[in-house]
């Protein structure tokens, strides 16, 4: 019986205990587990409160809830355990004001992109004939006061954003050296698309996943992402008279999509691609001066320098990882239907 006893407690410690190594599959598990915990809260409390599931009130309790359940909680807790990847550590480095403004405004083209690639997959959607789905978490706040308003922005926004950089751009970057930065950006986009929970805007989100992760590798700073997503959403607030999402609530056919969003959106896309471009050129010249020496000195910045208790790849089976695949497949079963 003991050794039975110690071979379970063996195996629950390889298995869903930190491992010595911090390898990118145990982060997932626990995003994962926060994230159905949160789909199944939602699903359970939705009948007993007193307000809507789509209302702002019910939307700013379960939005945050998920983001610190899912990404806040998880990232702190497992770069405070872990003596090589501190805060400071997933944070990277403060590398200047300049690229921190570039990222800010670099909001801008991906507001535009988002909002484009929203009316299109949208039109697209029914066009094929499927039924609209809508997101697990939608905010359909009517109220057009300024409390409100600041209280959409805060939790609808400005803490997953957070959560969004402190755990994709943050703790699952750091978990991926040099030479699988590549293959790292691809787990990460797809994990960031499977956060969302939201089949309409699955494009815009892979966009903003990419753009967010070149932010990341250029800057080497969370914050740079943070703020464009911050002034994504800023962008989309001040310009929605100019540029704005369908509303998918009122949709039943492609037909019912106004040929207006069309006449914005096309144009909106090539203008987006025209200001990435820029900011692209505009961070590959900081990048380059930045982490240029002209004494000719290796750079100290270097990850193949810094030793840490990590390793690239998943070696064998991982049933953390397995466990996480299938609660997010769940999860999306449950948020399709």
């Amino acid at each position: 019986m003991s050794d039975f006893l110690t071979g379970f407690k063996n195996f629950i410690k390889i298995n869903f205990l930190p491992p010595h190594k911090m390898n990118w599959g145990y982060p997932v598990f626990i995003m994962s587990t926060g994230i159905l915990i949160s789909v199944l809260l939602k699903l359970g409390i939705e009948r007993v409160l007193p307000f809507t599931p789509t209302s702002l009130a019910f939307c700013s309790l379960m939005v945050p809830f998920m983001a610190l359940l899912a990404l806040i909680v998880p990232s702190i807790s497992l770069s405070s355990n872990n003596t090589d990847m501190t805060l400071n550590g997933i944070a990277g480095t403060f590398t200047g004001v300049g690229p921190l403004i570039m990222a800010f405004f670099s909001g801008v083209p991906l507001s535009l992109l988002y909002s484009s690639l929203h009316n299109l997959s949208a039109y697209l959607w029914l066009r094929m004939g499927n039924n609209m789905v809508f997101p697990a978490f939608m905010c359909y706040n009517q109220d057009p006061s300024l409390i409100a308003k600041i209280l959409e922005f805060v939790t609808q926004n400005v803490i997953p954003s957070l959560g969004i950089c402190l755990f994709f751009t943050g703790i699952m970057w750091s978990l991926f050296k040099d030479k699988n930065k590549y293959a790292g950006m691809i787990i990460i986009i797809i994990l960031f698309a499977a956060y969302s929970l939201n089949v309409i805007d699955l494009p815009g989100t892979v966009v903003t996943g990419i753009w967010i992760l070149l932010l990341r590798k250029k800057t080497d700073n969370i914050f740079a992402p943070f703020l464009a997503l911050v002034a994504m959403k800023i962008t989309e607030i001040c310009f929605a008279s100019i540029l704005s999402q369908v509303d998918i609530t009122t949709l039943q056919t492609y037909s019912d999509i106004p040929v207006t969003f069309f006449y914005s959106s096309i144009p909106a896309i090539f203008v987006a691609m025209i200001l990435f471009s820029f900011f692209k050129v505009s961070l590959d010249d900081f990048e380059r001066i930045y982490y240029s020496d002209l004494l000719g000195r290796e750079s100290e910045t270097s990850d193949e320098n810094v030793e840490r208790r990590t390793q690239p790849v998943i070696k064998g089976i991982n049933l953390a990882l397995i466990i996480s695949v299938v609660n997010l497949v769940v999860v999306w079963i449950l948020s399709v239907k």
